[in-house]
């Protein structure tokens, strides 16, 4: 696979029936397992060449993959349950599958300790914190919820 390669096809809004059930897209087979027989499955999608998100192939159990769009992500893109949608997806190459926020970065530069627990984290709990800090509207929010959670995270001992 050539680095940035897009793969393109064409879904539509779906949502799991069981109760709360995510909406997401189907990704077909040819798309996924360029992705998936490597075990890489973070991929960078864009839907209706509007919307760029980080995320996740997850598997939906009987060997087909699927993408979640959650709420923030069909709002921006303005997407609905049932309608058509053109999607592209590459290869993350980000060392974290997901973008680093600004303020979170800047705070585990200068503090040592915090950025060795964030780094013992596990990628998805990583990914939990940056997507926690990022999701803040306000520069000073996102501020004050890095300190938070790397405070946090030293508090805890072990």
């Amino acid at each position: 696979m050539e680095a940035n390669q897009f793969f393109r096809f064409s879904t539509r809004i779906e949502r799991f029936t069981f109760k709360g059930g995510i909406h997401y897209i189907d990704v077909p087979d040819e798309v996924a397992h360029q992705f998936t027989t490597s075990g890489y499955s973070r991929v960078i999608c864009t839907l209706n060449d509007a919307v760029e998100f980080h995320c996740a192939l997850m598997p939906k159990g009987n060997g087909m993959f699927f993408i979640s769009v959650g709420p923030p992500i069909r709002r921006k893109a303005g997407l609905v349950l049932g309608q058509s949608v053109n999607a592209a997806i590459r290869q993350d190459d980000s060392p974290y599958g997901q973008a680093m926020p600004e303020e979170l970065a800047e705070l585990l530069a200068i503090d040592d300790e915090g950025n060795r627990r964030f780094h013992e984290l596990t990628p998805g709990r990583q990914r939990g914190i940056m997507y926690y800090v990022a999701s803040a509207k306000g520069i000073q929010t996102r501020i004050d919820r890095a300190i938070r959670m790397i405070d946090r995270l030293k508090l805890k001992r072990g």
